[in-house]
């Protein structure tokens, strides 16, 4: 047992330590290798730790005490060309590590309960500026972006009885947003934190053993993320202001950002004993994230800077409502061995005016594999995972935020290990 422990409290600190590393694309695409092979399809199945994103009330069919960890590498190549400008770029390469580990146990024959850590969604993208040095005038300043959350899940489950299951979820999450770019006044750069308080419920079906279904919803919640923000030129350029000086390079930022409400529903169907299907169909209220205002502690930074200035950081979204439509299939070979395939179609809340390189929006078609493996008390799930997203073409536009065409493809394995005690 104090092997067991001293081996949690690695893992804790581990996945601390990656906590500030999301992928592409700030979506609520999931967690669990096995419902990544199911390409997300796993609202109406949901009978394994991961239910504690995708359907809490899953966990009720966890029928011993279990400890399982999980791992994603996020591995994107953005492009971006603006041939007037005689730009063709490509997204600096780099690994986006998504940790999750959890511990669930059932108390009597009715309810489960635990705690899920993980890293459900965000964006990041990371570009060489003297790539994009056209469009700022000849310097090669920083492209930069990072914008997601952390998140703890204290869940409950309750088998209301063999055909009805409820769970619920606390989400805690940690936000962080950190980006560079330049602006009017040359390179920008902030790098922000906060927290916020969310949570999940979900309702699982089993009428028959050949069929189920599920219902889930995550309620939507805004995250204040405050720090420095900082701009190089900021003392040269209105130092010297008779009313509204500006004397330091760093001030104190907060910007509000809101993740959406989540509503899923899923099915699973079992026309043989070895044979799965799944299919769910998720819709994300986007339309929420309109804008991600910013302020300033200091009143002259405010003035310039805030989101009536005359050099406003506002990041303009203009985002809509959006539907992923899953599917899934999962195959027994053996008692022991399960091959997995899945895809899914998920489509891009923003329009081609604000569409730029630091928070990247695409249509993803999402094509999926891996398999499971279970002998004894250990579980290992595999998967992986290819997202090519559409290429958007963006007018010259005085209206539009960045013009030129605008390609984004992804992979992604992840793996994940289960021991039941």
């Amino acid at each position: 047992m104090k092997t067991l422990v001293r081996l949690f409290l690695t893992v804790v600190l581990a996945a601390g330590l990656t906590t500030g590393l999301f992928a592409n694309g700030l979506n609520l695409n999931g967690t669990g290798a096995k419902s990544d092979a199911m390409g997300g399809a796993f609202v109406g199945l949901a009978n394994d730790f991961s239910a504690a994103y995708w359907n809490p009330a899953g966990l009720a069919q966890i029928a011993k005490a279990s400890f399982s960890l999980y791992g994603a590498d996020i591995l994107p190549t953005g492009t971006y060309v603006l041939s007037p400008y005689g730009i063709d770029a490509k997204s600096t390469p780099k690994s986006y590590l998504i940790p999750g580990l959890g511990y669930f146990q059932p108390i009597g024959k009715k309810i489960v309960v635990g705690v899920y850590l993980y890293a459900p969604s965000g964006v990041g993208t990371n570009w060489d500026g003297a790539d994009l040095k056209a469009l700022s005038g000849g310097n090669p300043y920083l492209w930069n972006s990072k914008l997601g959350i952390f998140t703890v899940s204290p869940s409950i489950a309750y088998k209301v009885s063999d055909k009805i299951l409820l769970g619920g979820t606390v989400d805690i999450n940690y936000g962080m947003l950190k980006m560079d770019q330049p602006f009017n006044l040359g390179q920008y750069s902030e790098d922000l934190k906060g927290w916020a308080v969310g949570g999940t419920l979900g309702l699982l079906v089993k009428p028959v053993k050949q069929f189920s279904f599920g219902v889930s919803y995550k309620f939507p919640f805004t995250a204040k993320l405050k720090g420095d923000v900082t701009i190089p030129m900021a003392p040269l350029v209105l130092g010297a202001h008779p009313v509204y000086p500006v004397t330091t390079d760093t001030d104190t930022g907060t910007r509000q950002a809101t993740w959406p409400m989540w509503l899923a529903g899923g099915i699973a169907i079992k026309p043989t004993d070895k044979l799965t299907i799944t299919a769910d169909v998720q819709y994300t209220n986007w339309k929420k994230l309109q804008t991600i205002p910013v302020s300033f502690e200091n009143a002259n930074w405010e003035h310039w800077f805030g989101a009536d200035g005359p050099y406003d950081r506002v990041d303009e979204l203009v985002w809509k409502d959006t539907f992923q439509y899953r599917f899934g299939a999962e195959y027994w070979v053996s008692n022991s061995f399960a091959l997995r395939a899945g895809y899914y179609l998920d489509q891009n809340p923003g329009p081609v005016e604000t569409q730029n390189i630091l928070l990247p929006e695409f249509k993803y078609n999402w094509f999926t594999a891996g398999f499971g493996y279970q002998s004894g008390k250990l579980v290992i799930d595999a998967a992986i995972q290819y997202g090519k997203g559409g290429d958007i073409s963006v007018p010259l536009d005085p209206a539009n935020a960045m013009p030129g065409v605008h390609g984004m493809s992804m992979w992604v394995p992840s793996l994940n290990f289960t021991y039941k005690f």
